[in-house]
């Protein structure tokens, strides 16, 4: 087994690795994996580590070096590794009785991030190759992963000829080879680093990236200091207009200015005063004529206000009914939700993460 180790002018927090694997097949029951590639800090330095497995008979020794980096609260990033690399190095775990298995909790699929916004992106498809050239990365390397299984395939039998035979032709053929199944899987962790440093929505949801924040009459801004997702777009939702730019993104809610309902939810408690055109509680109507009162059914029992809302989700529904913020429609029947912008001061930066959860 080779241990490759290659410093890069990446930022890396502690306790996260990126990592890549290549096999000669798809299913982790009939083919090997022969390279686990991993960028990390080390030290304070970004440092990319690769496992390389001289034959397929090292197997098991880079899989078990590959789990004695794996420490306690160890965030394992990926691109499509929830589908593909996650379950295959599991298997192999069991397989050679390693005990250790990677559970999701552990684990951040990029691709899973970046599907989010799919539709928003100009890309053929969502394919690492695709996603990092539109995250700024050129990559070197002009294999595809089925490619390099034959070339591992001729290594594995020219490697053990150079060994034995000493001869420097092919030494030469080897170290080539190698370069080549290397050289891909360090494009991958560098394009997958770009990736990640662009993805700053899971930092949004950790609440460790939080939005500078911006109201006038018009609209509300969020404004983040990092992209939120890998490629470049703009986009309208309907609820929202999203930035997201080569070094910041903006999210901007335009304000709604008109009068909205406010419906109680114990309506039984409440009587609809006529020439007021809402309801009243009913233990303050006693004194006033009958003919002007109505027992209140849930699409009478309102109170109107006339304001500044932003519109809300309805995912957020229960978060503003916790936190006494109060929930506005045009009729009892609409779907649209709003607030009072003034309700949400102490809560705008839990309704920007509400509002990227539409994506």
């Amino acid at each position: 087994m080779k241990i490759i180790k290659t410093e890069k002018n990446k930022n890396i927090p502690e306790n996260v690795i990126l990592f890549d694997i290549e096999t000669t097949g798809l299913s982790a029951q009939s083919s090997y994996v022969y390279l686990i590639g991993m960028m990390m800090n080390e030290n304070d330095k970004c440092v990319l580590t690769q496992l390389f497995a001289d034959n397929y008979s090292e197997e098991k020794e880079i899989v078990n070096t590959f789990r004695s980096f794996l420490k306690p609260g160890t965030l394992l990033v990926s691109y499509n590794g929830t589908t593909f690399d996650v379950p295959y190095l599991n298997r192999k775990f069991k397989r050679h009785a390693i005990l250790y298995e990677i559970v999701p909790e552990n684990t951040l699929d990029l691709y899973t991030t970046t599907k989010r916004v799919k539709k928003y992106l100009e890309l053929e498809n969502l394919k690492q190759v695709n996603v990092e050239k539109a995250a700024g990365f050129m990559r070197s390397d002009r294999f595809t992963g089925e490619e390099l299984t034959e070339v591992y395939a001729e290594y594995a039998g020219i490697s053990r000829l150079a060994e034995v035979t000493k001869r420097p032709d092919v030494i030469e053929k080897a170290d080539a080879l190698m370069h080549s199944m290397l050289l891909h899987n360090h494009d991958d962790l560098v394009g997958l680093s770009c990736i990640f440093e662009r993805s700053g929505i899971e930092d949004v949801s950790k609440g460790i990236l939080s939005p500078h924040i911006d109201t006038n009459d018009y609209e509300l801004s969020f404004l983040f200091d990092r992209p939120l997702f890998a490629a470049p777009f703009e986009a309208n939702t309907g609820m929202f207009w999203i930035n997201n730019g080569e070094h910041s993104s903006e999210l901007v809610v335009s304000l709604v200015k008109k009068e909205l309902k406010y419906f109680f939810s114990d309506y039984k408690n409440y009587t609809f005063v006529i020439d007021k055109g809402y309801a009243m509680h009913s233990s303050v109507v006693s004194g006033m004529a009958k003919e002007n009162l109505k027992k209140c059914k849930k699409e009478d029992a309102y109170i109107k206000k006339t304001g500044d809302f932003v519109p809300v989700p309805r995912e957020m529904a229960d978060y503003c009914g916790e936190n006494g913020i109060k929930l506005f429609k045009e009729t009892y029947s609409s779907k649209e939700l709003y607030a009072e912008i003034s309700d949400m001061k102490g809560s705008l930066a839990d309704y920007a993460l509400f509002l990227l959860k539409q994506l």
